[in-house]
């Protein structure tokens, strides 16, 4: 039987669509499926070359699943040097530390698509030294933006050496696009790090963890159907404004819409996108956090689909879920055999 999402939206089955369906049963189809989705991201960021590299060794192995991944993965910490992150040491390493108890909790509560944490809980306060003073760590990303309304919560408990007064707010699930008010042409979460340590690489896990079964699962669903619900709230009509793209009609540099997704005819995706409501959204950004969400959902509903063969462990992870659509899904796949 085909799992029914539309629990978590209206949209989610039209949102999958555009990065197809998979049986991850087969491993032809898993295969197929997850060298394209990587692919695109890379393609989009710019480890394209590194990818290539890492998966053409890959034809032979068993478990296509795990070893695209750890190669994906692979590729991306490979490239990462490349792109000269500004930081200085002490910087990096703070946000290192931090993000792995982000992670962590993330990961306990079934949150980790976005986390947001009283930053003086976390190791170093979320504060790195700079000069004679301390300065924090991540960007203070709490004002209303494409993610969310706004997260102003409670205040830190204890006095922040750096001046945090909000939580720390970070979108792990759309990685390196991190942050609700910074939808800029480069993900922000690709400038964490310096020459000799590199969170961002981290960053690149937590998000591609919600690529596999297990991660999915662990997931609370509903969180990121409230963050894409807002999210395409705002775009949906922005993007209706612009044209369909036409074949041997769209002149060339046109902005358009071509399979749900932003394109630009014979040009440069990299310089376009849109002016809305809640600042600057380019196009780059918009593509890859729309896919980001798609396949969160395309990996929901196939892990679903196949879950009376997965091991004993993840049919546990389902049934014993926070989430009371995935808890109901998967006790009616597993029902019927």
């Amino acid at each position: 039987m085909t799992p029914d999402l539309s629990c978590y939206g209206s949209d989610i089955k039209e949102l999958v669509d555009l990065v197809g369906d998979f049986d991850l049963r087969s491993p032809m189809d898993v295969h197929a499926w997850y060298r394209l989705e990587w692919q695109a991201i890379a393609g989009t960021l710019g480890f394209d070359q590194e990818l290539g590299e890492a998966l053409a060794p890959l034809r032979a192995v068993q478990d296509r699943l795990a070893a695209t991944h750890q190669a994906a993965l692979s590729a991306f910490a490979h490239w990462l040097p490349r792109t000269r992150p500004g930081l200085t040491d002490s910087h990096a390493r703070v946000q290192e530390t931090v993000l792995s108890a982000l992670i962590a909790r993330g990961q306990e509560r079934g949150e980790l698509w976005r986390v947001s944490i009283d930053p003086t809980t976390l190791p170093e306060g979320a504060c790195y030294p700079d000069g004679d003073g301390m300065l924090r760590a991540f960007y203070p990303d709490t004002a209303p933006g494409y993610f969310g309304p706004g997260w102003s919560g409670p205040p830190p408990r204890a006095e922040s050496a750096c001046g945090w007064t909000t939580l720390l707010v970070l979108h792990l699930g759309t990685f390196p696009w991190v942050y609700s008010t910074r939808l800029e042409a480069t993900g922000p979460g690709l400038r964490w790090g310096s020459r000799e340590v590199l969170p961002a690489a981290q960053g690149m896990q937590a998000m591609a963890a919600a690529m596999t079964p297990e991660g999915n699962l662990r997931q609370d669903a509903r969180q990121v159907a409230a963050i894409w619900s807002h999210f395409a709230e705002l775009t949906r009509p922005l993007v209706q404004r612009l044209p369909a793209y036409q074949p041997g009609r769209t002149p060339p540099g046109q902005l358009c819409r071509r399979g749900g997704l932003l394109y630009v005819h014979q040009g440069s995706l990299h310089l376009a996108g849109l002016n809305g409501s809640r600042g600057w959204l380019s196009a780059p950004a918009y593509n890859y956090v729309t896919r980001r969400f798609a396949c969160f959902f395309a990996v929901r509903r196939a892990t679903l689909r196949a879950l009376a063969a997965q091991q004993p462990a993840l049919r546990r992870l389902a049934e014993g879920s926070a989430d009371p659509c995935l808890r109901e899904q998967a006790e009616e796949v597993l029902r019927a055999g």
